[in-house]
């Protein structure tokens, strides 16, 4: 089975690094607390039910805990996300195979894209990660803002994408419409930042 790796930056050792201690908990837990999302999100997506999804999860952990102390990262092979995908669809295609298993709820595409020999990601299953892996990066970058960034301004940006107009939110946030534009400029590109900066940790390997 491919191997993940986790990110990392320059104040601390990688959470790969960590990882590979079996005996690290606070690693194990952040990373599942990381990327259970990710992961749960896309077996949905390709029709799992919620609880089979959890299954995958736990076999994904349980792969990892048996080859990351062996594991050498190979740069050829593609980002932490690519890798990570390929960890997934290898414990879909276990659990598809597993004659024990509780349910056999998987959609008729994905199943036989499993049964085949290569069980290797699909274009599909490409877009779709790509979806939810962004759609991760954006939920981690919110949370992080909602910590750093006054209230006031999360409020306004939020009714922003929930389609609130200009002058509507300058009305109940008693402020000019300029203001209101440049609270969310200031928001969006805070966003984009905070996105950048966590892509660019999780494609920090420390090897």
């Amino acid at each position: 089975m491919p191997s993940t790796g986790l990110d990392g930056d320059s104040t601390r050792s990688s959470l790969l690094a960590r990882l590979r201690d079996i005996g690290d908990q606070r690693a194990w837990r952040e990373f599942e607390s990381t990327y259970r999302d990710l992961m749960l999100a896309f077996c949905v997506r390709r029709g799992l039910q919620h609880f089979d999804a959890e299954d995958i999860i736990q076999r994904v952990l349980g792969n990892m805990v048996k080859t990351l102390p062996g594991f050498v990262y190979d740069r050829g092979r593609g980002r932490l996300r690519d890798y990570l995908l390929r960890a997934v669809l290898h414990s879909i295609a276990d659990w598809f195979s597993d004659p024990n298993r509780r349910t056999q709820r998987l959609d008729t595409t994905l199943a036989t894209t499993l049964s085949t020999e290569n069980s290797g990601s699909t274009p599909s299953d490409q877009a779709v990660w790509e979806e939810e892996w962004l759609a991760h990066h954006t939920r981690r970058a919110f949370a992080t803002l909602r910590r750093t960034v006054e209230p006031k301004s999360i409020r306004i940006f939020e009714r922003s994408l929930a389609g609130a107009p200009v002058a509507e939110l300058a009305a109940e946030f008693q402020m000019t419409e300029e203001a209101v534009r440049k609270v969310r400029q200031r928001i969006r590109a805070r966003m984009e930042e905070t996105i950048a900066e966590q892509i660019q940790q999780e494609n920090t390997i420390d090897e």
